[in-house]
């Protein structure tokens, strides 16, 4: 297997891991994902770059909140996720910001899970409108394309993004599928009722 192909291979089965623990809680449903749907998986900046997320779905309730994941297979420390995770903060707010621009708020929430923390330091402050503003200042201004930044949407997409880390171990406690089928049965949270 070449570099390249392992890299893929890490993604796809991090993005895999995600959305089977994600799943098993029975509040959320990722049945789209960047290998076989990535137009689906993808949204656009306000500069009109694109970003294509690992996992799309949404998360049950009345209305489904739509949820798009971005998935790290990272399984030591170090590395570029505290690099890549300033890019991910702008783009929540870039997206966001378009959304509102082109008049409708669509409520996504954008989510980290990763398997390794990173940035623990600052772990309690990772996903703040203070943050967001600085990815977007210090890290990706391009994303602003052109805009000033609003206190109004850094504060709705800090409400927005989360940080998860799942760990191999957490395989063991995750209902299976059949599991999940038999308390989704009964739980009825899809409505299927």
């Amino acid at each position: 297997m070449s570099a390249a192909e392992s890299v893929q291979q890490k993604g796809i089965d991090g993005a895999d891991l995600a959305k089977r623990w994600l799943e098993s809680t029975t509040w959320i449903e990722l049945p789209f994902d960047a290998y076989h749907n990535a137009p689906i998986c993808t949204l656009r900046r306000l500069d009109g770059e694109k970003k294509v997320y690992d996992l799309f779905g949404w998360i049950h309730g009345s209305p489904k909140i739509p949820l798009y994941i971005e998935s790290k297979g990272y399984d030591s420390v170090g590395g570029k996720q505290g690099k890549e995770f300033w890019e991910f903060l702008a783009n929540a707010y870039s997206i966001t910001a378009k959304d509102l621009k082109d008049g409708e708020d669509a409520r996504r929430e954008f989510w980290w899970i990763t398997r390794m923390p990173f940035n623990s330091t600052d772990w309690s402050s990772l996903t703040t409108a203070e943050r967001i503003k600085t990815a977007l200042e210090d890290h990706h201004p391009a994303a602003l394309g052109g805009e000033k930044i609003n206190v109004d949407v850094l504060a709705k997409v800090a409400a927005r993004v989360e940080v998860f880390v799942v760990n191999r171990r957490q395989e063991d406690f995750m209902l299976t599928p059949q599991e999940l089928a038999l308390v989704e049965g009964t739980l009825n949270r899809k409505g299927m009722k």
